[in-house]
């Protein structure tokens, strides 16, 4: 059995330290190849001289962006068995290789990825953290065209599981996958994972994450492309409209599979990348595939993200001299609450005092229920609940 390593790194970023521990930590090194993409000025370090490690060197003025590394890194793939996709700055469980393989013949899938956000490893002792617990890929809200994603704790689990969306920095899979779903270069960096989920998922393949931890990664402050290239800005923009194009099938390269469509990732996964919304279940992080009964109950299920400034006229507020606090809720147009975050004198005395007459307000609700306006009714400790006033959005 062979395993192809691919792995980038921006200015050295502990290269050889993370090379190392994984043959370290492997069953069978023998077993190993590398396919390195190092974007940095100075020369290869002659520890990565080795028949099995591949190097390519990318100039800091020549650089693209982490998919364009991506992409060169994974072309050095040279039809080994399996794939294994990392990070710089990482670390290993002991016997990574086995395990993993392991977990592919559990799972029996011909097409399979496992796949889990790495655990943390402290740098300045080494120190891998939380060596029996796995983390999930957490979908939360939609930032621009892709969702955020933040690793949470599997407690609790012990087996193998089907999960939503790919880690970059730690994908397993068998060799093919490197040929069958080549990383699309002209994608800048927060559209990778999606693509790499909705492309896998879409090509056949089942995403899985493992209950055990594999990979250890240090998260702490690394230099990135953006932080020296000064139209970075354009480079993401123009991912984010190549990643629309995914959506919409317009990519004749590095475009969605034929073996699933959009329709079958947004029933599975609870996440509908064209309309920008997340299933319930989805963001209580339920293992999926999400539960549909009909197409009422499924539009029902979905959340939306909001994020919006509202304002008020204070002098249509009633007014007392012994508030407690006034109710504020955002309401639809018929009147029913889809939001409510009182406003109370520990964080909003500029509001009670009349002295602000706007604010910002965050909530998550139903995609279906429409924000139309705001509602105040304040509340006096010795009367009661005074007038109620509505205000539109």
């Amino acid at each position: 059995m062979s395993i192809f390593v691919h792995m980038t790194a921006y200015r050295g970023f502990d290269v050889v330290p993370t090379v190392k521990d994984c043959i370290d930590k492997s069953k069978d090194r023998d077993a190993l190849h590398f396919g390195l993409c190092l974007q940095q000025d100075e020369e290869i370090p002659s520890e990565l001289n080795h028949e099995r490690i591949t190097v390519e060197r990318v100039p800091l003025g020549e650089r693209k962006g982490h998919g364009f590394a991506r992409s060169r890194a994974q072309r050095m793939y040279a039809g080994q068995d399996f794939s294994f996709q990392i990070d710089s700055g990482c670390r290993f469980a002991e016997g990574w290789d086995e395990q993993l393989i392991q977990a592919l013949e559990i799972v029996g899938s011909e097409r399979a990825l496992i796949t889990n956000p790495a655990n943390r490893f402290n740098p300045e002792n080494g120190e891998l953290e939380h060596k029996d617990v796995a983390y999930k890929a957490q979908v939360f809200q939609f930032l621009s065209n892709t969702p955020a994603i933040w690793p949470m704790a599997l407690k609790g689990v012990v087996a193998i599981q089907r999960t939503r969306m790919t880690c970059d920095h730690n994908i397993f899979s068998q060799g093919r996958h490197c040929t069958e779903c080549p990383h699309d270069p002209d994608l800048y960096y927060s559209e990778i994972d999606s693509a790499m989920s909705l492309r896998s998922f879409t090509l056949g393949y089942d995403l899985f994450q493992h209950f055990k931890p594999m990979v250890f990664r240090n998260y702490s402050n690394r230099a990135m492309n953006w932080a020296d290239d000064f139209e970075w800005w354009l480079k993401d923009r123009s991912s984010k409209a190549r990643f629309d194009d995914l959506l919409a099938g317009r990519l004749a390269d590095f475009g969605l599979g034929s073996s699933r469509t959009l329709r079958d990732f947004e029933l599975f996964s609870g996440i509908d990348f064209p309309g920008r919304r997340i299933q319930r279940d989805a963001l209580t992080g339920s293992e999926p595939p999400c539960k549909f009964e009909d197409e009422a109950k499924w539009e029902a299920g979905y959340m939306k993200d909001y994020n919006i400034a509202v304002s008020w006229d204070p002098a249509k507020v009633e007014s007392c001299e012994d508030y407690d606090y006034w109710l504020f809720a955002v309401e639809d147009s018929a009147g029913n609450t889809i939001s409510r975050q009182d406003l109370r004198w520990e964080r909003d005395k500029d509001a009670l005092e009349k002295r602000v007459s706007s604010k910002k307000v965050q909530f998550r609700a139903q995609a279906q229920a429409v924000p139309s306006k705001v509602a105040i009714q304040p509340f006096s400790k010795s009367r009661g609940g005074l007038a109620k006033a509505t205000f539109n959005i």
